[in-house]
């Protein structure tokens, strides 16, 4: 009965520690979004928006699409959407990207007013961190 006991737990221990290294070994990829910026808070008709995302990794992570998306016209269409493919370092990586307002934008369907986009960081399809940046635009 012992001896049952026994083969059993050191078959559990076993399984356990062949779980903990198949874990750490492929590891599981995180990343954050540090923060999303903007070089102005206010964009008129025809501006270029540089847009700066701060990510933090705690290993090298390859293959990873920054997905910014929004600025929503009134027909329904958005009219940011951008990707940026990157490998990540570890610390501190910064990620940039120049949208270029529409030379009218109440003509491209644009009204004054706030408006988001969204900044997703993903790997394989599967999302790493998001958030959300606004901003405000006039003619």
């Amino acid at each position: 009965m012992r001896r049952d006991r026994l083969s059993i737990a050191v078959a559990l221990l076993g399984v356990i520690t062949v779980a903990a290294l198949v874990v750490g070994c492929t590891g599981l990829t995180r990343a954050d979004i540090l923060s999303v910026n903007t070089d102005k808070e206010l964009y008129h008709s025809n501006n270029v928006m540089n847009i700066t995302v701060a990510v933090t990794s705690p290993k090298t992570i390859d293959n990873v699409t920054l997905n910014i998306t929004g600025i929503e016209d009134r027909y329904g269409d958005m009219r940011l959407s951008h990707k940026i493919q990157a490998n990540l370092s570890p610390g501190t990586n910064t990620l940039t990207y120049d949208y270029q307002l529409p030379p009218c934008s109440k003509c491209a369907g644009i009204d004054p007013g706030n408006y988001s986009f969204n900044v997703t960081l993903e790997q394989g399809g599967t999302i790493l961190d998001q958030t959300n940046y606004s901003i405000q635009l006039e003619q």
